[in-house]
């Protein structure tokens, strides 16, 4: 692949095997499964490693793994590992459809992507339903019919084909944005037509090959002589069930079919007039299936390699790692990341990392980093990234949009996720191990869980741990995880949030598979695209999507801040507050203790140079910040690029110093002699490992650690102290 310049930039850069595995959380002595991919020649050695660090930058934290015994396989023998394709596309299967000689086939279509080429709405052996820019096509065996009409994007036609002895090609066009018909055109009949029988295919001729993009409507096969009675073999209602990936069949003979890659759901279909917003309102209206050329939630690979881990096996972060050598020397390498919980019956730790999965989901190999634009630039900066660019078809993050310009909904842990590996930026998954370094380096036990363990288990997940600690981005929660980590905390937990823009985005995940994620970018927020208009619901549970915020529940009134700006040009510092009550400064003094004299905190850091930066969050008591939260500082003297979030505006403005941009360090108290201590910025985990762990920053977070791990009980402000 190259650019527009006719340059490869990902030429230099080697990859020569790819994988995931399933799950990507596992209780010890539980296995986990890997499915892995060779792009390239080389003898494959595989490890196990607990991966402490993955930033393995100059300037880094630096690459800190551990090798794990494992016997995974002999080193002189090497892994076998083929290669296992990627097929994306979405589509509809309906296995062993019946042959129909005569009768019609019926359906309603949008097409969202026009061009020369033929997209296929319908596929029954040899027969094919097409349609390009220039028309609609029938082809079979031994014929073909096509109307010839200009086709145009986002409009819906209804296509009727006659089958049988006078086979004929109908479409009826809708107006614009109306559901009445603006004009019917037909060809002239022919014979020969007709359902062959055997596997049925809409929005595809089979898996990777002639994929629609667009929406499908009620498709409807009818068996019959032209004036003689007439059956229903087949009418699919794509409103029913729709947070499943599987079609109904309404008619008596149940010819129902499966789902395949996600196709997107709950949304507006011909007959939607604006007058509900919600599918469960009127599913009639709900009645589409989005499908594109490019949707992919699943590699479907076979395991290559399985690993059950021991039952003694201490929880943690762990990876495969595999090394591909040639004449001796390694050429390229693969890190597959899982994590393991205690195992069943074995005792937890007093600290649980909490990781943020569903953010890792939700960028999931992103190419923003490096496109031009505010987030990064046309240079690659390793071979992850090189593989990204070259291979579209390992699927898009949700930042990014479909060929035919709708937002990517869906994102899954069941494909290679590039950038959830340790050596890629440090972003998301690499930035949060400045977190686990850390707690390595100050010798202090923990376990890991995930978001996914989370919203399936909800506060039982978080049972027995009097600490937990978020990443440095937790962005995207579902409903059931912020209930289970508000139940938590009101329990008298401890939580530690080390990042900025928490708890921003409602998600959802599909109910008979949480390895998929969905987002509905509402209304509001900052955000890459936004959904059509009727379609702010999930499909996946029927929710309203959207800001936490503008759903009554901002992360401010869980963790006492909430988003407040973003910019990438550079971090700062924070300045501690001055002025506190003798209260409040006796509430925090115990984080204050061995802290140096210094003005200011965190001026350093390997995340553009200072604890306070990329994203930030700030306590607001109209957002339901607690009114007894003690601000310990504020960042400030943030460069031009950092602007406030675009939800706090009404009406445009120059802003010029804006006081409202800025982290906020905060600490309060819970009922049940809980705390939080929240940071308010993603850099400041970056700021940590500084000068050997020797500073203001590390000094801080050790000290709320230290503390919340002490079971004396955090008093609420104004209650009487216990002797």
């Amino acid at each position: 692949m190259t650019d527009r310049s006719g340059h490869n930039p990902a030429a230099g850069f080697r990859k020569d095997v790819v994988g995931y595995c399933d799950p990507l959380s596992v209780r010890a002595g539980e296995t986990v499964h890997f499915k892995l991919s060779r792009y390239g020649e080389g003898v494959i050695t595989a490890d196990v490693v607990r991966l402490s660090s993955g930033d393995d930058r100059p300037h880094g934290t630096g690459l800190i793994e551990e090798i794990v015994a494992a016997d995974l396989v002999p080193r002189d023998v090497g892994l076998e590992v083929s290669h296992q394709p990627l097929r994306p596309g979405s589509y509809a299967l309906v296995k062993d459809f019946p042959p129909v000689a005569s009768g019609s086939l019926q359906l309603y279509c949008q097409p969202t992507l026009v061009d020369a080429r033929r997209q296929t709405l319908v596929c029954n052996g040899t027969l094919l339903l097409q349609v390009s820019a220039l028309g609609f096509y029938a082809v079979w065996a031994t014929g073909e019919l096509f109307l010839d009409t200009a086709v145009v994007s986002q409009r819906w036609y209804k296509v009727r084909l006659t089958l049988g002895v006078d086979s004929r090609l109908e479409v009826t066009r809708y107006a614009a944005g109306r559901a009445e018909t603006d004009r019917t055109d037909q060809t002239e009949p022919t014979t020969g037509c007709s359902f062959p029988g055997g596997d049925l295919y809409f929005a595809a001729s089979a898996p990777g090959e002639g994929h629609f993009n667009g929406r499908l409507e009620a498709p409807m096969v009818v068996a019959g002589e032209p004036g003689g009675s007439t059956e229903v073999v087949a009418h699919w209602d794509f409103a029913a069930d729709i947070p499943a990936q599987t079609v109904t069949d309404i008619s008596a003979n149940a010819y129902h079919g499966r789902l395949f890659q996600n196709p997107t759901r709950g949304v507006c279909g011909h007959l939607w007039d604006g007058s509900v917003q919600a599918y469960a309102q009127r599913p009639a209206h709900y009645g589409a299936i989005h499908f594109h050329a490019d949707d992919f939630t699943d590699a479907g690979w076979h395991n290559t390699l399985s690993w059950q881990t021991p039952r003694n096996l201490s929880s943690g972060q762990y990876a495969l790692k595999l090394l591909v050598w040639a004449e001796g020397e390694i050429v390229s390498d693969e890190y597959v990341p899982f994590f393991v919980r205690p195992g069943q019956g074995q005792r937890r730790n007093k600290v649980a990392y909490l990781v943020p999965t569903a953010t890792y989901l939700a960028y999931a190999n992103q190419r923003l980093a490096f496109v031009p634009g505010p987030f990064g630039s046309r240079r690659l900066h390793h071979a992850n990234d090189a593989f990204l660019f070259a291979h579209k078809e390992v699927g898009f993050s949700m930042y990014e949009y479909h060929a035919d310009g709708s937002g990517v909904h869906y994102s899954s842990r069941l494909r290679p996720i590039l950038n959830m590996k340790p050596k890629t930026g440090t972003w998301a998954f690499n930035a949060d191990t400045h977190i686990t370094a850390w707690l390595d380096q100050r010798g202090e036990p923990f376990d890991v869980l995930t978001d996914e363990d989370l919203h399936l288990e909800g506060a039982a997940a978080l049972a027995g741990y009097r600490v937990v600690i978020t990443g440095t981005h937790p962005e995207y929660y579902s409903t059931r995880m912020r209930n289970g980590l508000s139940d938590w905390l009101g329990r008298g937990g401890r939580l530690m949030y080390m990042g900025g823009n928490g708890f921003y985005w409602r998600v959802a995940f599909q109910p008979d598979n949480p390895a998929i994620m969905e987002v509905r970018r509402a209304e509001d927020g900052t955000r890459a695209w936004i959904a059509r208009p009727g379609e702010y619901y999930h499909q996946f549970g029927g929710e309203y999507g959207g800001l936490w915020r503008r759903l009554g529940k901002p992360p401010n009134e869980l963790v006492g801040i909430g988003f407040a700006a973003q910019g990438f040009d550079g971090g700062t510092y924070y300045r501690p507050a001055a002025g506190l009550s003798s209260d409040a400064y006796a509430r925090i003094a115990f984080i204050l203790q061995g802290i140096s004299n210094a003005e200011v905190w965190g001026n350093y850091g390997s995340q553009g140079g200072g604890a306070a930066g990329e994203e930030l969050d700030r306590w607001d008591a109209e957002l339901g910040s607690p009114a007894h939260a003690v601000i310990i500082a504020s960042s400030e003297n943030h460069k031009p690029g950092m602007l406030r979030v675009k939800e706090e505006f009404h009406m445009m403005e120059p802003l010029g110093e804006d006081p409202k941009v800025r982290a906020d360090m905060v600490f309060f108290e819970v009922p049940g002699g809980g705390a939080v201590f929240s940071t308010g910025s993603i850099s400041y985990a970056g700021s940590l490992a500084h000068a050997g762990y020797t500073n203001d920053i590390a000094t801080i977070t050790n000290n709320v650690l230290s503390r919340f791990l002490d079971a004396t009980p955090f008093p609420m402000p104004g209650d009487p102290v216990q002797v």
